[in-house]
């Protein structure tokens, strides 16, 4: 190449190889850096809306079977009662931070919002700290505000806040920090310990990935790698150390839980489409590729540990149920904006049109998904308060739990239109049609329950405790029917979890309780010799069916 090719009349060069000095300067601004400190505010700033968004909201959003919303807040309170062991839970560290929520909120589903606000700030703040001297500020703070959103997003569960948990460990694991003296290394350490425990206890599977992730940060994260890891294993056994004097027997517990849960086909049959990801996964695609072209062996460390993360983050993912969508665009990250990334000789040294073109492409790309995170999760919180505000207030204050739609099944039985048992085994209950079945039982059940009679509502869980007055929690719905005095059973089954309960505790019913009252979906039964006051309850004349 001739030595005057950075004169852009030279005509003896080609056009790809001259200069570009407005597209290196619209590059430049993607790839800008500045103070960590300042990056982190930024990142932070970036994130507080979404918090804001899950605390403030009217209601959750859920399409999942509000017995099924309810049911881990009751085991937690039992739990926290002294009724069940954690040791007996999936995931521990999803039932503390129930407990935590469990504090500030009342209705369930403001409990869940409570706790996926607590969730997304243990998400993003480690992921501040390290995306400040890894990543550009305006991806560092693009990308935290992503992840905020993703965790605290409607539809988002245990198995998101999984994922981005172990993102952000991998994160500091496999990507080489800008600032990569010795004290930094050691505090992102005990950081990046802190979060590898809470993988420990929240799921088997992303604690996997994350120990595997973490043998390869001595090679990965740079020349202070290895102080890295000595302290991330030294938090990490510190807090496993605490964890098993507070709590005698949860690191075996959890050890036995990790052995056996990783399945192979889990990884190719979620629920999650080609289509659905093939923009996405196409893009990281193309990052990759053109990192590793542009980039050659020189530069191997960039795409090779961003092709190694996304692999194992996508199984993980996908074994567990989660959306992946943040595997593509962290992977596309650490190619495109860490400061082992090729690009950046096509920007900092004064380079052609072409490789500031690929450079600038590569951002562009790379921006854009994360972008998508976050508007994906904001239409969810659109549509979350636009339902919560249509919802029927008694379901918005009592349970704070709203699904889309409107009764149908509990309407209809209402009405009349079923008169055989048999009719109703053709349909499935919706999760609205729980919502109002347990809201009227709740309701009736707070009236009984001032009267000092102990009320069960049979469920899989023992939802009485969560949906009455604040009362001793059991482990299941069988379990509080033989302590209460007064039993609710549901004359629709709400779930495989009741049905199973109804079956368990019919004996007890039939030998201990007597039928007082029918209504069109809820049979009410009492101890006998148990003293009510008169006019509590209004037995049928007529029986209605079972």
């Amino acid at each position: 190449m001739s030595t005057t090719y950075d004169d852009p009349d030279y005509s003896d060069e080609f056009a790809w190889r001259r200069t570009a000095p407005m597209a290196r300067r619209a590059a430049m601004a993607a790839y800008a850096w500045q103070n960590p400190g300042w990056a982190f505010l930024a990142s932070m700033g970036a994130a507080v809306p979404f918090l804001m968004a899950a605390l403030i909201a009217p209601a959750l959003l859920s399409l999942s079977p509000t017995a099924d919303m309810i049911a881990p807040i009751a085991k937690a309170r039992a739990i926290a009662g002294g009724d069940a062991s954690i040791l007996q839970t999936d995931s521990p560290f999803y039932v503390l931070l129930l407990m935590t929520a469990d504090i500030f909120a009342d209705s369930p589903g403001r409990i869940h919002l409570v706790a996926k606000a607590i969730g997304a700030l243990l998400v993003v703040y480690p992921f501040a700290y390290f995306s400040s001297s890894r990543l550009p500020a305006s991806q560092a703070a693009l990308l935290t505000g992503a992840f905020a959103a993703y965790v605290a997003a409607p539809f988002a569960g245990p198995a998101e806040f999984g994922l981005a948990l172990f993102l952000t460990c991998a994160f500091c694991f496999v990507a080489a920090s800008a600032d990569n003296g010795a004290g930094r290394a050691r505090v992102e350490g005990l950081v990046a310990g802190v979060v590898l425990f809470i993988l420990w206890l929240l799921n088997p599977v992303y604690s996997l990935a994350g120990f595997i992730a973490l043998s390869a940060c001595p090679f990965l994260s740079g020349r202070c790698g290895l102080s890295r890891y000595a302290a991330t294993l030294t938090s990490f056994a510190l807090l496993g150390a605490l964890a098993e004097y507070l709590v005698p027997g949860i690191n075996l517990a959890r050890a036995s839980a990790a052995s056996g849960v990783l399945s192979i086909d889990a990884a190719f049959s979620g629920s999650e489409g080609a289509m659905g990801l093939s923009g996405v996964a196409i893009s990281a695609g193309i990052v990759l590729i053109t990192a590793s072209i542009f980039g050659g062996r020189e530069h191997r460390r960039s795409w090779l540990s961003a092709l190694g993360l996304g692999v194992v983050a996508f199984v993980a993912a996908r074994v567990v149920g989660a959306s992946t969508l943040p595997v593509f665009v962290l992977t596309a990250s650490i190619a495109c904006f860490s400061v082992a990334s090729p690009f950046y000789d096509g920007l900092f040294r004064n380079h052609d049109r072409a490789s500031v073109s690929v450079a600038l492409a590569s951002a562009a790309l790379t921006l854009f998904w994360t972008c998508a995170i976050t508007v994906h999760a904001i239409g969810q919180f659109t549509l979350q308060h636009q339902v919560a505000t249509a919802a029927r207030d008694d379901i918005r204050t009592e349970l704070a739990l709203v699904q889309p739609g409107g009764p149908t099944i509990a309407q209809w039985v209402e009405e009349g239109r079923f008169s055989t048992p048999e009719a109703r085994e053709f349909f499935a209950l919706a999760p609205v049609d729980q919502s109002s079945m347990l809201l009227e039982a709740a309701s009736r059940a707070r009236e009984i329950s001032k009267n000092g009679l102990e009320v069960a509502i049979l469920t899989g869980a023992d939802t009485a405790c969560v949906l009455t007055t604040r009362q001793r929690c059991h482990i299941d719905g069988p379990a509080a029917a033989t302590a209460a005095k007064v039993v609710f059973v549901p004359r629709l089954d709400l779930d495989p979890a009741t049905t199973k309960a109804k079956g368990r505790v019919e004996a007890l019913l039939y030998t201990e309780f007597r039928l007082v009252e029918q209504t069109a979906l809820w049979e009410v039964w009492v101890r006998r010799g148990a003293v009510a006051p008169a006019g509590l309850f209004g037995a049928n004349s007529t029986p209605l069916y079972r």
